[in-house]
């Protein structure tokens, strides 16, 4: 990895898993499973994360994505690797929506910081 895209990634994972998915949206990663099913259909057949996704949706996807990074290896959200894709439109998506307050935007550049558009 090069430095500062490792630098941003470790700043993402930070963020992620300061909301805690389990806790807010479903109590098993099983159930979060399924609550993401919609949006990763739509994902993967439009090639872009869904409009109708709230921000807190949207941040349990981002923490599911940390979850099975981990329990995958770490090797997914390496640069180059393969849920970098998504995981770089959701955190954007997030970044832009409109209920999105400060401290749900994730971090987008070097800094500790996020960007709002």
């Amino acid at each position: 990895m090069t430095g500062s895209f490792q630098r941003l990634m470790y700043a993402q994972l930070e963020w992620a898993h300061k909301y805690n998915a389990y806790a807010r949206l479903a109590g098993s990663p099983e159930a979060l499973t399924a609550l993401l099913e919609p949006a990763w259909r739509e994902y993967h057949e439009a090639g872009r994360v869904p409009v109708w996704c709230g921000v807190d949706l949207l941040r349990g996807w981002a923490f599911y994505i940390t979850r099975a990074d981990r329990q995958g290896g770490g090797y997914d959200l390496e640069e180059g690797g393969p849920m970098v894709s998504e995981w770089t439109a959701v955190l954007e998506r997030i970044a832009t929506h409109e209920a999105s307050t400060a401290g749900d935007i994730p971090p987008l550049g070097t800094s500790q910081e996020g960007p709002r558009p």
